[in-house]
């Protein structure tokens, strides 16, 4: 570990992408102030056990912004920072939000609080570089994410590719979210390309994130998000189509660390995502879990149909010199986090619902900050 004076300032930190980038910016020996909406995510933050391992002292500081939407919101927590991960955004959610409200909780505070924080950042002089968590839905239409409209193979999905916004109402609270990582995108470009600040932005793309969360300490919370998709399936649920794109945890992590060194080159997109098919999480489970399918604590009948979906990811290989780790690798993760909850609560019984197709991809009803 080395000691970096660098004051890095992320939101999102009680979120599962935030939470494993916390992690990885304190071993790298990182300052880090964490932006929280409430001194009990504080607290939530301080309590994880990967957190106390680390014991970092004075290297963690937190501040408390409790609406990332209010003019200067970020405006005290940019003070002495010369790095900016921004990972928070409203997330869609299995409780679907009314129609009438998807601006409100979706649009308006992913595209303020980006503003936000680079007037914040514009404003504090110090900053030089932002990193900001968008995602594939922000490149790829979510008809072709879902396969109601075929994208041909030989057009693979390119981070240089934008999608037009479309304004509400949307169908689903997916469509919503989807609409808010396409609005963010283009407001944060047009703000960069008409303020021309001393700072530049990294773009981060990732496709289905699936990995340990320890921000989930039950077998309910580690059903949310994404991870859901897969224990959904190996819980007997059948739904889909969804894009066979996915990504572990720990590779979007590394990505952000990686994407504070300057010799990234800035004002740039980059995809975060592997090839997956869904139902092999099955094969994959029987063959690392066989005692957890014998006793019924997962099941083989669950299915989850897949979207092909060709995505360019050559520049973020090149770039950050890794190799993404392989649908297997982020199966296990989650699987074995999922039994190792659900082994701490036997003899209880859990039920988990069958999900709904447009409520599965995202299954978090907060702003993860």
């Amino acid at each position: 570990m080395r000691f970096s004076r660098d004051l890095v300032l992320i939101t999102g930190a009680t979120g599962h992408v935030g939470s494993v980038t916390l992690v990885h910016l304190l071993e790298a020996g990182y300052h880090v102030r964490a932006a929280v909406r409430s001194h009990a995510k504080m607290e939530a933050v301080l309590a994880r056990p990967a957190i106390q391992a680390l014991n970092p002292g004075e290297r963690l500081s937190f501040v408390i912004v409790p609406d990332i939407t209010a003019p200067g919101a970020y405006d005290h927590a940019v003070d002495g920072v010369t790095h900016i991960i921004h990972i928070a955004s409203p997330l869609a959610t299995g409780d679907s939000v009314p129609g009438h409200l998807h601006d409100e909780f979706f649009i308006r505070p992913a595209v303020q609080g980006t503003i936000n924080l680079l007037e914040a950042a514009n404003f504090g002089g110090q900053v030089r570089r932002v990193v900001i968590t968008s995602s594939i839905v922000a490149l790829v239409p979510v008809d072709e994410m879902e396969g109601l409209t075929p994208r041909s193979p030989l057009e693979p999905v390119s981070p240089n590719d934008r999608i037009p916004f479309q304004p509400g109402p949307y169908n689903t609270t997916f469509a919503a979210y989807a609409a808010s990582k396409v609005a963010s995108l283009h407001h944060a470009e047009a703000w960069m390309a008409r303020e021309r600040p001393a700072f530049d932005v990294v773009y981060l793309h990732p496709g289905f994130v699936l990995g340990r969360n320890d921000t989930a300490t039950s077998p309910a919370q580690a059903m949310q998000g994404t991870n859901s998709v897969v224990l959904a399936l190996l819980l007997g649920k059948k739904f889909g189509p969804y894009a066979g794109v996915t990504v572990h945890a720990e590779d979007v992590a590394r990505a952000h660390l990686m994407s504070l060194d300057p010799t990234v080159l800035g004002n740039q997109s980059y995809i975060l995502s592997q090839p997956a098919r869904w139902n092999e999480a099955r094969e994959i489970a029987r063959r690392e879990y066989p005692e957890a399918i014998k006793s019924k604590l997962l099941v083989r009948g669950g299915s989850v149909k897949t979207t092909r979906l060709t995505v360019d990811t050559s520049l973020t290989e090149e770039t950050f010199g890794f190799k993404f780790m392989p649908y297997a690798e982020q199966v296990k993760s989650v699987v074995g986090h999922f039994l190792e909850l659900r082994l701490q609560k036997r003899p209880a019984v859990l039920k988990f619902g069958a999900p709904k197709k447009k409520d599965v991809f995202l299954n978090v009803r907060e702003i993860a900050c």
